[in-house]
Order: C-alpha cells, then sequence, then structure tokens
C-alpha cells in the first residue's frame, strides 16, 4: 500500500513536467519498477497478484489444461553399419577412428515429444522423422515421469505424422483438446509445449508470424503455421497452444541456417490436417494420397493478362490424365483452377496440399474458368501413383534401378515395381531387371516404398530379396 502511494505521488509530480505519451510511459516503468522491487519489501511466498489495480498477466491457466497431456518419447532404432566409406575398408583407420565392423548391429536413440489424443485408446500422435523405422522400440514418459511402452499404429512420412498407442494404458491419462486452425490469425499468441530431454511441460511463448508457409524443402506436402515461439531440440512433435489451451498445430521444424541454433523461426503442421491424417492411420495403418488427376503451371502476370484473369490466384491446366477424376469431371488443357469445394486455389503447392488431405474415393466440387466463364463440376479423388524414384538413394548397392509404387486391382493392394535398371550398374550386376516385381527384402513383405526403407535397416551386412520376374520367383543376395 506503501508503495502504490508513493509511486502516485511521484506519477502526479511527473504530469506537471511531460506529455500525455510520457505520462504512460513513467507510468508503465513505475509499475515494473514496484513488481520487481516488491520481493524485497514484503515476506517470501506473498507476492501480490494485483499491482496499482492490476492483475499480473500469467499464461499459467492455459498450461495448466495441456501440461499433462504432452510426453516425452524415446525411438531406439538398430541398425546395420555400412563400410562405404574407403577410410572404414582399412583395419588401421576402422580402429583409429572406431568404425564398426561390416554387419555390426548398432542401437542409436531419438528424443521428441508427444501429445496424447484419445486417452481412452492411449494414443499418441508425434513427429515421424522421430520413429525412424516400423520397427523402433518406443518408450513414452508421461509428465508425472511414468514410461510405458508404446505401439507404432502408422507413419505418415510425407505429412511428418506418426500415431503411437500405449501398451497398457493407464485409466488417468488426460488428453489434449484440439481447436480448429483455419481460425488462426497472424498475431494470435501461441505457445509452444515440448517435453525435451525428459524435461516435462517445456513451455514457450509468441506469436503466429505466418500462416501457409509452403516451399520450405521440408516435405512434399507443406502449408506450414510459422512462430517465434521457440521450438527447441527435443521439443519436435509437442503441441503448438492457443490461449484458449486448444492444440492447434504439432510442432515440427525450425528454420536454422548455420545450424545457429533457434533464431525464432518454427514451423507447425496445422491440427485440422494432422486431424485427418491421424482418422486414415487409426483406420488403415497408413495414408493413402489422392489425385485429381492434372499437370499445371503456375500463373504468371503475364499468363494472366493473357487469360483475362483479374488474379494470379489458381492454376493453369496443362494436360490432364485419362479416366482419372479430373477427365470425368470435364477438366481441359488450358482451364485455370480456381476453386475446390468452395476455397479458392492459392497456387499450386496450396492444391497438392489440399489434394493430398482428401480421401481416396471422396467427390469434390471443381471450379475453374473457361473462356472468361466460371464452371463448376464434381471430381472423384483416384489413388496416387506414386512417381519413379532412384533406388541407389536408399542403398548403394540397388544404384542404378528405378523403382515405383504401383496400384494391383481393385482392393487397394500396391507392389514395388522395378521400371528400369541401368545396365552396366550395381543393380544390373546383382541380377536386377526392369519390369521385375519386388516381393520380400530380408524376408520382409515390401508393398510400398516405406516398406523398402524399413526392410533396408535389417540384414547382417547382405541384402536378400525376392522377386516375381515373369511367372517365377527369383532371389539375390547383394554383398
Amino acid at each position: 500500500m506503501l508503495i502504490t502511494t508513493v509511486v502516485s505521488i511521484i506519477f502526479h509530480t511527473l504530469s506537471s513536467f511531460v506529455s500525455e505519451t510520457k505520462k504512460a510511459l513513467c507510468k508503465f516503468f513505475l509499475v515494473a519498477a514496484v513488481i520487481l522491487a516488491t520481493p524485497a519489501v514484503v515476506h517470501a511466498g506473498t507476492l501480490p497478484v494485483i499491482v496499482d489495480g492490476q492483475k499480473l498477466p500469467t499464461l499459467a491457466n492455459v498450461v495448466s489444461k495441456v501440461e499433462a497431456s504432452i510426453v516425452s518419447i524415446s525411438s531406439r532404432v538398430s541398425q546395420s553399419t555400412q563400410m562405404n566409406d574407403i577410410l572404414s575398408q582399412d583395419d588401421f583407420f576402422r580402429d583409429f577412428f572406431k568404425f564398426g565392423n561390416p554387419g555390426q548391429r548398432q542401437n542409436r536413440e531419438y528424443l521428441g515429444s508427444g501429445v496424447i489424443v484419445d486417452a481412452g485408446q492411449g494414443y499418441i500422435v508425434t513427429n515421424a522423422h522421430l520413429i525412424k523405422s516400423k520397427n523402433a522400440e518406443i518408450e513414452v514418459t508421461l509428465s508425472d515421469k511414468r514410461s510405458f511402452k508404446a505401439d507404432i499404429m502408422g507413419i505418415d512420412k510425407d505429412m511428418d505424422i506418426a500415431l503411437l498407442q500405449l501398451n497398457s494404458p493407464p485409466d488417468d491419462l488426460i488428453d489434449a483438446t484440439f481447436g480448429d486452425s483455419d481460425e488462426l490469425r497472424v498475431g494470435d499468441f501461441v505457445l509452444a509445449m515440448g517435453s525435451p530431454y525428459d524435461l516435462s511441460a517445456t513451455v514457450t511463448s509468441g506469436i503466429v508470424s505466418a500462416l501457409g508457409r509452403r516451399n520450405l524443402g521440408i516435405g512434399p506436402f507443406e502449408d506450414f503455421i510459422q512462430t517465434d515461439a521457440a521450438i527447441n531440440i527435443g521439443s519436435s512433435g509437442g503441441a503448438l497452444v492457443n490461449l484458449r489451451g486448444e492444440v492447434i498445430g504439432i510442432n515440427t521444424a525450425i528454420l536454422s541456417p548455420g545450424r545457429t541454433g533457434n533464431i525464432g523461426i518454427g514451423f507447425a503442421i496445422p491440427v485440422n490436417a494432422v486431424s485427418k491424417v491421424l482418422r486414415q492411420l487409426q483406420q488403415h495403418g497408413q495414408v493413402r494420397r489422392g489425385i485429381l488427376g492434372v499437370h499445371f503451371q503456375e500463373l504468371t502476370e503475364e499468363l494472366a493478362e493473357a487469360f483475362e484473369l483479374n488474379s494470379t490466384k489458381g492454376v493453369l491446366i496443362t494436360s490432364v490424365l485419362e479416366n482419372s477424376g479430373a477427365d470425368r469431371a470435364g477438366l481441359k488443357v488450358g482451364d485455370v483452377l480456381t476453386h475446390i469445394n468452395g476455397v479458392e486455389v492459392v497456387d499450386g503447392a496450396h492444391l497438392q496440399n489440399k489434394i493430398a488431405l482428401i480421401r481416396v474415393g471422396d467427390t469434390i466440387e471443381v471450379q475453374f474458368i473457361r473462356d472468361g466463364r466460371l464452371v463448376a463440376s464434381i471430381a472423384r479423388i483416384g489413388l496416387h501413383q506414386s512417381q519413379t524414384m532412384s533406388a541407389g538413394i536408399l542403398d548403394p548397392r540397388l544404384e542404378g534401378a528405378e523403382i515405383q509404387e504401383i496400384l494391383k486391382g481393385e482392393a487397394n493392394d500396391s507392389s514395388i515395381l522395378v521400371a528400369s535398371v541401368k545396365e552396366g550398374s550395381a543393380a544390373w550386376r546383382f541380377g536386377l531387371r526392369g519390369d521385375d516385381i519386388l516381393v520380400k527384402m530380408n524376408k520382409r513383405p515390401v508393398k510400398s516404398m516405406e516398406d523398402v526403407r524399413d526392410a533396408l535397416t535389417q540384414g547382417n551386412g547382405f541384402l536378400l530379396v525376392e522377386l516375381k520376374r515373369s511367372n517365377g520367383s527369383v532371389f539375390l543376395v547383394m554383398n
């Protein structure tokens, strides 16, 4: 009371000498000084909640709503060492630099955070990049330090989302409440919550710096929330939370030029997109990407003027896949696709992100401009046929082979086709040929690119491949 009276006297004395703007600044700094000085003049444990008639700001109530649903995750992966480095081939250098022996198994541990999304089922969402393999051993530590083993229910590496389930979930789990990430605005206050290195309920604060961040090179489907709330190492997979205590994003990456640490540019996956991925992972254990069936190019100012458009939003259709959803909906080359389900298409990346989150078989409304007229039609989303990729990226023994995930029949069953093999390459020398169908690798069935990646982490220094060629089976051993 005495301090408040002194502040009031000082303030009114200063008022006769300064302008209204300066009065406000003086009052702010004087109140701040009182807050800092108070511990010296009051007894311990009696810090005031009100100073000069104003409540002290706090985010404690928001944190308390969410902290019990934030967990720490440890992912342990057993990997076989690969002796590809020329130094590791020499006995002297191998001993000097402590290289592992060829085929030796090594355990690697990855640490991160997660969010409880279904207390009854023990479901937890985290980042896929923390899991690394379907064979990883997962341990989840709750905010009260209890630890549980968890199973991997599904991984979507393209969206960087993984779904875990506790083996024996306790009855007192608390799940987080999801908000609506579509309601976010630039400037909204947010908290980034994680449990890095077992430091439970670590909290940082900031604002939403930007929305719809794309073309960052983080993944094939990008539509990130940007925030300056610090997302520190180990906080990946944690929650981005609004001031209502609702999860509106899953923290996934930071921009760190030159590995300088956190510079205030972090990214989170919008929770509305996360929800759609989680539903597919719960039901099917994987995500089937849909396609509309068009190729396109971005609209420039010149193209917009040539097509007599009012803006550069939307995409210009350059080809339509035969019998695709777009083909049946009547889309043609030269159309400008402007809306999907009533939502304006901003650019090509935005279109790809929208389509990727729509389930295969669902119908959508497409709007496009043709000859100056706005046309609407209904299209059915088809199954994404993955692009051919170089298998050498996955393993040097497969160098020279191009592989592709293909769909078989009507049951949405898939397989891995060897699209081509360069003559004289490593894959060619080991006996791989174009049109081979990969059946198993290291005795593990492979039906997707993800299966191939996981199988390549197995084996004792060699790669056993079972494939179908013509009407028979062939086995290859790659050392």
